[in-house]
């Protein structure tokens, strides 16, 4: 049984016929709606008696097909146009409507394979596969029993136990509101100018102190990003720094303009509460079409790439006009506040994928965007200088300082099509009408020659989130130069994978150092050498990660969890891992094997072409405890200061299991995962009273 049929009630199966029949008003043969009247009726309907849900297959469970009574159904047949549904004697369902997507097919083939539940209360498992065994009906709480921890995070509070930096574009909403409310609190510092950890001090720590061009490019960097994070957990403990992997194929490298240009997470968006405040703010006030239609961008989340696209709709599709480009404008102002405010992570001076006269990266600026062939490249090179950078005696740029990092600083700075304009020149739609006032021909002339003699990011006198600043309109992003990258929050993710590349590489090339290992990386006191490995820092890279608490109070013999919901963009993993948390020496040797989309496994389920079997770990046996009190207890995290002997033999591991192949077998459905761990003995008899861990997480891997 899949994990689907957990999750797929009769609500489910109802919304996706009613959305293929559409306005369709076919009768079926005075059945009308078949599948409108409730599970139950849904179950026992009939068209020109033929049965809609083929009736419960009799006989031993071992000798029945897994699928035989969907297979069997004139409902499943219909939507896949098997025959009588093929067009001979009737056409496919629904009638009159569209084909149901074969992903949902399966799920409606699952629901019924489940019992046609009315509910997501209860479902029809399985619960000794494999066995001659009565099916039973049980609540799903009885056999998912763990949910991923609301943010997502393991607690990692225990040495040993690396954080995670993922994929910003496999990120939860939860996890991505955590790292919003981190930069809110570093940009609420920015009101006591001395606190080192302020936005604005941080920022310009690159602006004085950033390495490129050299073998210190890699090494300060990693520094940097590390400390940056340090600052973010003072106020979010936990909270990583995630990675852009911007050749992902949602960015499409090959024609990127046509692609989603920058993380979903990182575009402008209104949320309703900013969306209230704006409304109360403009001058004229919106007309009450144009309030509502403000207020449902703002409950549908819709995002923009950049500012001007942005502006451009309330001008074009709102029909708000009264607002232009003029910095001073105080309608601009009052939209720029509330994108400010309900999302962190968007920058006001940031234009990326734009360049002048509407030209691409390749035809204006002559960079190309980073494909994944580019970094395969440079993965393939065998030494630091040319891959990272040459040294004091071997001036030479790295390829991976060139591109993709100068690139993406150039895609994402971008070049501001609003500069100098008096009102936005909208694509498809009018200009905007506001009353700015033109300036005078000794005004315009003066402005014109700054913009000769300054055609870049403004640095001199920059505070983050000093609003002059922000309201300004810049020929260039702050992205396009070194000086002021570090104010956008895009730098942090570019860079993130910047590290992560060298990561990657520093696998492949384990020997491949740069020079001058004991060179000061300033400001700080790291020195190069200190950077070269990652595990001090406390941080590995996945593409994502989903963690389940469970706690050591009490042992477990069957791990089951609740459906993990995987993103759609961390399914194209190389490598899926289950993990267990935090296990303290056990007295007596198991294994654990661990099965996915089977939640009634158990010691006797069949392993052997089993393709739910994901593989198992072996736990060697402590034996009891030969020592005084306490001597096997669990350690506390952290020894006593000034205890320096090594650690407790007792220390609790990580175990992991590599799940593959399980893994991809088991995405290739639509549906979620979930996981069963069966503890079993040496007597091949599942261990009730054995097995303690802090939790479970199932990890998804570049």
């Amino acid at each position: 049984m899949d994990t689907e049929a957990l999750t797929v009630a009769y609500a489910r199966v109802k919304a996706i016929l009613d959305e293929a029949a559409g306005d369709s008003t076919a009768d079926y043969g005075g059945a009308g709606r078949f599948w409108d009247k409730g599970a139950q009726a849904l179950e026992a309907a009939e068209i020109f008696g033929i049965r809609m849900v083929a009736p419960v297959p009799e006989g031993r469970a071992c000798c029945i097909p897994p699928h035989a009574r969907s297979d069997a159904s004139g409902l499943i047949k219909g939507l896949r146009g098997d025959a009588p549904f093929d067009g001979g004697r009737f056409p496919a369902l629904p009638w009159g409507g569209k084909r149901v997507a074969p992903a949902d097919v399966d799920r409606i083939a699952d629901w019924i394979d489940a019992g046609c539940p009315d509910d997501a209360t209860s479902v029809a498992v399985e619960l000794a596969p494999g066995k001659p065994a009565k099916t039973a009906t049980v609540k799903v709480s009885e056999i998912a029993e763990f949910a991923v921890a609301a943010d997502g995070y393991s607690p990692a509070a225990d040495a040993g136990e690396p954080r995670r930096r993922m994929n910003i574009d496999c990120m939860s909403e939860p996890q991505l509101e955590r790292l919003r409310r981190g930069f809110r609190r570093l940009y609420d510092l920015d009101h006591w100018p001395e606190d080192r950890r302020n936005y604005n001090n941080q920022a310009l720590i690159h602006q004085n102190h950033c390495q490129h061009g050299w073998e210190r490019f890699l090494p300060w960097h990693r520094a940097y990003l590390y400390e940056f994070e340090q600052n973010l957990q003072d106020f979010e403990p936990g909270l990583m720094l995630p990675y852009w992997d911007f050749t992902m194929p949602e960015y499409r490298p090959e024609e990127p303009d046509k692609g989603r240009i920058i993380p979903n997470s990182m575009k402008a968006y209104l949320t309703e509460e900013a969306a209230e405040t704006l409304l109360a703010a403009l001058d004229p006030a919106p007309t009450a079409a144009q309030k509502k239609a403000i207020l449902a961008l703002a409950r549908d989340r819709v995002t923009f790439t950049s500012q001007h696209s942005f502006f451009c709709y309330p001008i074009n599709t709102i029909g708000y006009s009264a607002v232009t480009p003029d910095p001073a404008n105080a309608n601009r102002q009052c939209f720029i506040d509330a994108l400010l405010h309900s999302n962190s992570l968007w920058y006001p001076l940031r234009y990326p994928a734009e360049y002048d006269g509407g030209g691409t990266i390749n035809q204006v600026i002559h960079y190309h965007y980073p494909s994944a062939d580019d970094i395969a490249q440079i993965l393939s090179l065998n030494n630091f200088r040319d891959f990272g950078g040459g040294s004091i005696y071997d001036a030479a740029f790295g390829f991976l300082d060139q591109n993709p990092h100068n690139t993406m600083h150039i895609w994402t700075g971008g070049q501001n099509p609003d500069a100098g304009k008096a009102a936005y020149v909208c694509q498809g739609g009018p200009t905007a009408t506001g009353t700015t006032p033109q300036p005078g021909a000794e005004t315009a002339r003066l402005r014109a020659l700054t913009t000769r003699r300054n055609s870049a990011a403004q640095v001199g006198g920059r505070r983050f989130h000093a609003r002059p600043d922000l309201y300004s309109q810049p020929d260039f992003g702050d992205m396009f130069s070194n000086l002021t990258a570090s104010y956008d929050p895009v730098f942090w993710p570019i860079h993130v994978n910047i590290d992560r590349i060298w990561w990657e590489w520093q696998k492949l090339n384990p020997n491949a150092l740069p020079a001058d290992l004991d060179s000061v990386l300033s400001p700080w006191n790291y020195t190069i050498r200190d950077t070269l490995d990652i595990a001090p820092f406390g941080y590995e890279y996945v593409r994502s990660s989903h963690f389940m608490p469970v706690g050591l109070e009490a042992p477990v013999s069957r791990f089951v969890s609740q459906p993990i919901n995987v993103p759609q963009a961390a399914r194209s993993f190389k490598r899926a891992e289950i993990r267990l948390h935090q296990v303290p020496q056990l007295m007596r040797s198991c294994f654990v094997r661990a099965f996915l989309n089977e939640p009634g496994a158990d010691a006797s389920t069949p392993i052997k072409g089993n393709p739910h079997y994901a593989g198992y770990i072996s736990i060697f046996g402590h034996g009891a405890c030969y020592g005084g009190p306490g001597h096997c207890d669990i350690p506390p995290p952290q020894p006593r200061r000034f205890d320096q002997r090594g650690r407790s033999h007792n220390t609790p591991r990580v175990h992991r299991i590599d799940v593959t192949a399980a893994a991809r077998q088991a995405l290739k459905k639509k549906g979620p995962l979930q996981i069963t761990l069966v503890v079993i003995g040496g007597d091949y008899q599942e261990e009730r009273e054995l097995l303690k861990l802090e939790g479970v997480s199932i990890s998804f891997l570049d």
